[in-house]
């Protein structure tokens, strides 16, 4: 009992320490936020943030673990289905427009004109690995595709942190829907062209 309450605290103080940390990147810029200013919004304790985390960039990262779980186990799902012999299709740009839309403010934070370099660079990372390797399930064991798998997955990725950047600071002028039909339409005839095959 101690253990789950000991647990809850941890998650409490953490979600505090985000929540903090997203809302002033919004009003000053990932780069100009310190670990002091921080604690002053979170109304916690130097120890307290030093006994969760080593600086802010730990704490920034921290923030991409639930969309990478939920990412990851969709894709996971997908690569079983397939497995299996089902028809199965996740559609990875629709699903990040849609959680964008429903945490706006984590994604202006994120990926808006106050985020910092390091945040894009290490979503970047993050989702060209995922783009990668479902573009090595799309391809089924074919070999040699006119482009490099790495780079198609960059340069999808790129277009798409472009657009959703572009999305998020107008204030999400279309639906989550509208903005994958709108980001397919864009990068289909690419996408097919680099890996050689018919995706629709």
């Amino acid at each position: 009992m101690e253990e789950k309450r000991e647990d809850r605290r941890v998650k409490r103080t953490r979600r505090m320490l985000h929540e903090a940390l997203m809302a002033l990147i919004l009003e000053k810029g990932y780069e100009a936020v310190t670990v002091q200013d921080i604690l002053d919004r979170a109304n916690l304790g130097r120890s307290t943030f030093y006994s969760h985390y080593r600086h802010k960039d730990q704490l920034l990262r921290s923030g991409f673990d639930h969309l990478r779980t939920m990412l990851e186990e969709q894709h996971q799902s997908l690569l079983s289905a397939k497995a299996c012999g089902k028809s199965a299709d996740f559609n990875l740009s629709l699903e990040l427009f849609r959680h964008a839309q429903e945490n706006h403010g984590l994604y202006k934070a994120m990926v808006g004109k106050q985020s910092g370099q390091m945040i894009m660079r290490q979503a970047h990372d993050y989702l060209t690995a995922l783009v990668r390797e479902h573009l090595e399930s799309l391809m089924n064991s074919r070999k040699n595709p006119p482009m490099p798998l790495d780079l198609t997955a960059h340069w999808i990725v790129s277009a798409f942190l472009s657009l959703l950047t572009w999305w998020l600071d107008r204030k999400l002028p279309y639906t989550a829907e509208k903005m994958d039909e709108l980001f397919r339409k864009l990068t289909f005839p690419g996408v097919e062209a680099a890996l050689g095959l018919k995706l629709r």
